[in-house]
């Protein structure tokens, strides 16, 4: 518990300092919660060159509106947010706004997606890649950031149906993918990463 309350006093100290433009304690701050915040960027963006160019953007905003952080918030999920807006204005301009509905949306549950397969994380990561631009934006902001199709219609200047099409397009495309590398891996004995959807 005090190495909790140390931690926790520790960060709000280095955040205090940067706040006044401390260098050291930006590049602390940067140096802390870069790499993972850069694994949020390679959700959204499939290229790690640009995606490491948003990062830095991203992190420039993060330290130039630190005064605008409140304590009471959780500073992650601060961070989180400013760095998946930079993700979505990035990929704005790439969805095409067009209703598919010719594809399946009978997937009712994402759990119906990978309740039977297991796979290293690398794998999932390179099948979301893999999605065209519009429905891995959508599919990652729903599973990922827990919004709802009102929320990301919001967010990406699409229709509500679009955002639902578009996710169920992701989730037909990636059961495909699971499918088929089940298919061609077997029962293999390797450890896998289970990840639900």
């Amino acid at each position: 518990m005090a190495k909790t309350i140390n931690i926790a006093f520790e960060q709000r100290h280095v955040i205090e300092r940067a706040k006044q433009n401390d260098r050291l304690a930006q590049k602390q701050l940067y140096d802390a919660y870069a790499p993972t915040l850069l694994s949020i960027c390679r959700l959204y963006i499939k290229d790690e060159h640009f995606a490491e160019d948003i990062l830095v953007k991203a992190f420039f905003k993060i330290l130039t509106h630190l005064h605008a952080y409140e304590e009471k918030q959780h500073f992650f999920a601060w961070m989180r947010k400013i760095i998946v807006n930079e993700c979505i204005d990035f990929q704005r301009s790439k969805i095409q706004k067009v209703t598919y509905s010719e594809w399946d949306d009978s997937l009712d549950s994402l759990d119906e997606l990978s309740s039977n397969h297991q796979f290293e994380e690398e794998y999932i990561q390179s099948f979301i890649d893999e999605l065209p631009v519009g429905c891995r934006l959508v599919f990652n902001l729903y599973v990922f950031e827990d919004y709802d199709h009102k929320h990301i219609s919001n967010e990406l200047g699409i229709s509500v149906g679009t955002s639902k099409s578009q996710l169920a397009y992701a989730k037909k495309l990636l059961k495909e993918k699971l499918n088929k590398k089940t298919i061609h891996n077997g029962k293999s004995s390797e450890k896998k990463y289970k990840r639900n959807f």
